[in-house]
C-alpha cells in the first residue's frame, strides 16, 4: 500500500510541472476551439462577453486520419446540413424573405457570396466558382444579431 502511495504521488508531482509548462508554451496565442461536426467539416464557435455563442464559422478541416488535403471545397448539401445542425430552424426564427428566396447569391469575379437572414441568425457561404474541380462552398459563417463578440 505504501508503495503505490510513493508511486502515486511522484507521478502527481511529475506530471503537473509537466502540463503547466505545455499551457505556457501557448499562453501568447488566443484561444480558439474546433469541433469536427461531420467528416471533415470543422465549426468554430465565438463567444459573447455573457458566454453566448455569437458566431460560428464552418470550414474544412484539411489534416484528417494522417491525410493532408489541399481541396478547400465542402459539398454544399453538408455545409447546409452542419448549419442546420448548428443553428436549427426554431433557434434561427422565421425567414426574411428577399425576392421569394431564402439564400440569396452575389457574385463577383472568380468569387460568390450566398446570405440567408431569418429573424435572429444571418448565414453566409462564401465559395469559389472557378476553375473547374476547384469550385465550390469554402468557408461560412452563422452569426447571430442578438449577441456581440468580444
Amino acid at each position: 500500500m505504501l508503495r503505490s502511495s510513493i508511486v502515486f504521488l511522484y507521478l502527481s508531482v511529475s506530471v503537473v510541472p509537466f502540463l503547466s509548462s505545455q499551457e505556457r508554451r501557448f499562453e501568447k496565442y488566443k484561444h480558439s476551439e474546433a469541433y469536427q461536426v461531420h467528416s471533415g467539416i470543422l465549426a468554430m464557435p465565438h463567444y459573447s462577453s455573457s458566454g453566448e455563442v455569437c458566431e460560428i464559422v464552418i470550414q474544412k478541416d484539411h489534416f484528417l486520419k494522417g491525410v493532408a488535403n489541399l481541396d478547400s471545397t465542402i459539398p454544399h448539401k453538408d455545409l447546409l446540413a452542419a448549419v442546420d445542425e448548428l443553428a436549427p430552424g426554431d433557434e434561427r426564427g422565421p425567414v426574411i424573405k428577399r425576392l421569394g428566396e431564402e439564400y440569396i447569391s452575389l457574385s463577383s469575379g472568380n468569387s460568390s457570396t450566398t446570405s440567408a437572414e431569418y429573424q435572429n441568425v444571418s448565414v453566409v457561404i462564401y465559395s469559389v466558382n472557378s476553375p473547374a474541380g476547384f469550385a465550390g462552398d469554402i468557408v461560412a459563417t452563422i452569426k447571430w444579431k442578438n449577441r456581440t463578440c468580444q
